[in-house]
């Protein structure tokens, strides 16, 4: 299994929103510790990346939210790593702002090196205010988007498709298009991993796919999806061979990191992926076991294999390690 990448994380900040799909399972609270506690052990990353020669050195990752003092110290320390993701910020779940505050944060931003922002659409406004658990998010995710425009950054607002926002995805559509070009909107299922299995019943299907507009069809990259019937009739699926590590700074395991060499650590987090593998069956296997070859909902390939991974861990009550939850040191296989 070849390990290809390298993050650094730390949840040390809260997320503003309590989304029902979020991958994090992010519950308005933090579980990382002091950034600069932390930046000492990317730091020590970044030195061993370059002593090793890595074609990318490791990042460091602040979560849940940018919503944190020490941001503009964040982008300029991964700028330094030339961590291409150190100009672009996703700005789901920070404290709501108006327009003047808003306009004084993309300025900021801009001055900082960020050239693109992210914000997230779940629905109309009574719907993506229910779904992010905060009132008011989805005028502030419209007042960040005219305010990227008007600013000269770049925005590229996603939309995320289900059963339940479908049918509101054009007017959303037409109103961000008033202010961006419409090529700049994308659109994704959600994950199944964190809490994404609690959309189960609302995932789209093959049939609901072509219901949508021309226009929302072309914001999604429907390459990446099959329904699980179709995944299924293609005979033998793909196995994975490739992990990304992220290594996830906690209370309860920093001072063990802190004391650890690098190799160590990385040696550590690909022994949790290897064990976990090895207990859990191949995604063959788990198709063989858990396959609906009638079900006609739309996954990626990870998806399904997140989805029978956790239908095994149940049946079984096998008690492991969960390298999928991203709030402790996890990996991710492609």
């Amino acid at each position: 299994m070849d390990t290809i990448s390298i993050g650094i994380q730390n949840l040390c900040t809260p997320c503003g929103c309590a989304c029902k799909y979020c991958l994090l399972q992010s519950c308005k609270k933090d579980n990382g510790v002091d950034y600069f506690r932390g930046k000492k052990l990317a730091e020590r990353f970044a030195e061993w990346g370059r002593i090793n020669n890595a074609s990318d050195l490791p990042f460091y990752n602040i979560g849940y939210c940018a919503e944190y003092p020490e941001l503009y110290d964040n982008i300029r320390f991964n700028k330094s790593l030339g961590f291409q993701g150190a100009s672009f910020l996703q700005c789901n779940g920070m404290m709501l702002r108006n327009k003047r505050e808003t306009d004084e944060l993309i300025k900021k931003l801009k001055m900082s090196g960020i050239s693109m922002i992210d914000t997230t659409f779940f629905g109309n406004e009574q719907y993506h205010d229910f779904f992010s658990a905060r009132i008011g998010d989805y005028s502030f995710m419209m007042q960040l988007v005219k305010s990227a425009v008007e600013n000269g950054i770049t925005c590229g607002p996603t939309l995320v498709i289900t059963e339940e926002s479908k049918s509101m995805l054009d007017d959303i559509y037409v109103a961000i298009s008033r202010f961006i070009d419409s090529k700049s909107i994308h659109s994704f299922l959600p994950d199944y991993r964190g809490r994404g299995y609690l959309l189960e019943n609302i995932r789209i299907t093959g049939e609901s796919y072509f219901e949508l507009s021309d226009a929302i069809r072309s914001t999604i990259n429907i390459t990446r999806y099959k329904t699980e019937k179709d995944w299924l009739s293609d005979g033998k699926l793909p196995e994975f061979s490739k992990r990304a590590l992220i290594i996830a700074l906690r209370e309860d395991n920093i001072h063990m990191l802190e004391n650890m060499t690098c190799d160590e650590i990385v040696s550590y987090v690909e022994k949790l992926d290897d064990d976990f593998y090895n207990t859990i069956p191949s995604i063959n296997e788990l198709a063989s076991l858990y396959g609906e070859k009638e079900n006609t909902k739309l996954y990626r390939l990870r998806d399904m294999f997140w989805k029978w991974q956790k239908r095994f861990i149940e049946d079984h009550k096998v008690n492991i390690y969960d390298v999928t939850d991203e709030r402790f040191c996890s990996t991710v296989r492609s």
